[in-house]
């Protein structure tokens, strides 16, 4: 069974509610309807009622039975607010929330907050920075992180390695440039993220153009090994290790050549960390235009209080019914 098979059963077999705010992306509609009636998800469809109804229409899609959030909805918005004023973990004020309530992607994001919904997925009319800044105004951070961040999931249908063919990366999505805290709690999380979609141990390496300090003592590698060090003390049950060079650190023989002591991550590692955001993105893109049979999935947003899965703008509707099928699955186990 392939990686985003499990997941569809694993969906399935818990199936949560997912707000959709960009109804008026017609691959986001296809895919939220269809994810809907195969039982991938309860969809929640946020937006104007009679515009949401009338693309749908457009599309020639069946929304009959999937409930529609409507921001024009004066009764429904002002009891809405008044939920989210009373939660005790409100980040905002309410009179903050009132206004911003009318953009769909705020609304389902309350609707989240207040637990009318499991997840939201947006991203392919926002940009990250909109949904990141909305995500903190609305559910906020998990209560001692220090950032948001977001994992790639790579399938890597060829490669041969004993840790099979899923891998994790992060973070190319959010945190810029990370500091030590930070780059620790992107690690952690990580893991967390990666056993909780794929089912399997993390083994996660921190990435370096170093291995064991074969780079020197420069400042970036002080800082990656100041991260781990911080990351291995906060979580010692975790598998996390490093510095490495990405083929000592997924290569089981060069990891054995390369580090000359004894690791539980080097050339076994799924789970990886990039030094910073550009070098997470810059890697994934190359290694899913280069390499033959790669599929990725994600990013998931990780450090939020609750699920969010931010898109590409380049998503098509495969892409995003398979997206619905991972926040589900990851809604589900943080419910667990």
């Amino acid at each position: 069974m392939s990686f985003i098979d499990s997941i569809y059963e694993k969906a399935k077999a818990d199936v949560k509610t997912i707000a959709i705010p960009e109804y008026d992306n017609d691959y986001m509609m296809k895919a939220a309807v269809k994810a809907h009636h195969d039982g991938i998800a309860n969809i929640l469809l946020v937006g104007p009622a009679a515009e949401v109804q009338a693309r749908a229409d457009e599309l020639g899609l069946d929304i009959a039975g999937i409930p529609i959030a409507d921001p024009g909805d004066e009764t429904f918005v002002s009891a809405l607010l008044d939920r989210y004023a009373a939660l005790p973990e409100k980040v905002m004020p309410k009179s903050f929330i009132a206004k911003r309530i009318t953009s769909p992607l705020y609304l389902a994001l309350v609707i989240e907050a207040v637990g009318d919904a499991d997840g939201t997925l947006a991203g392919v009319n926002a940009t990250t920075y909109e949904f990141i800044m909305a995500a903190n105004s609305t559910i906020g951070l998990k209560p001692g992180v220090p950032t948001a961040s977001g994992m790639l999931i790579v399938e890597a249908e060829d490669f041969g390695g004993q840790q099979g063919t899923c891998f994790g990366m992060s973070d190319g999505a959010v945190c810029i440039s990370p500091t030590v805290e930070q780059h620790a709690s992107i690690a952690i999380a990580s893991c967390e993220t990666f056993r909780a979609i794929t089912g399997v141990e993390p083994r996660c390496a921190f990435l370096s153009y170093s291995t064991d300090g074969s780079g020197g003592s420069s400042e970036p590698v002080k800082k990656i090994r100041d991260a781990l060090a911080l990351a291995q003390k906060l979580r010692p049950d975790l598998k996390i290790d490093g510095e490495f060079q990405t083929d000592a650190a997924i290569d089981e023989r060069v990891g054995a050549k390369k580090v000359k002591r004894p690791s539980e991550v080097a050339g076994r590692a799924n789970v990886l960390i990039f030094p910073d955001a550009a070098a997470c993105n810059i890697g994934s893109k190359l290694v899913l235009r280069f390499a033959k049979g790669v599929k990725q999935y994600g990013p998931l947003y990780q450090g939020f209080r609750l699920p969010i899965l931010d898109c590409s703008r380049s998503d098509t509707d495969v892409t995003l019914y398979n997206n619905i099928a991972l926040l589900s699955v990851l809604a589900a186990d943080q419910q667990s």
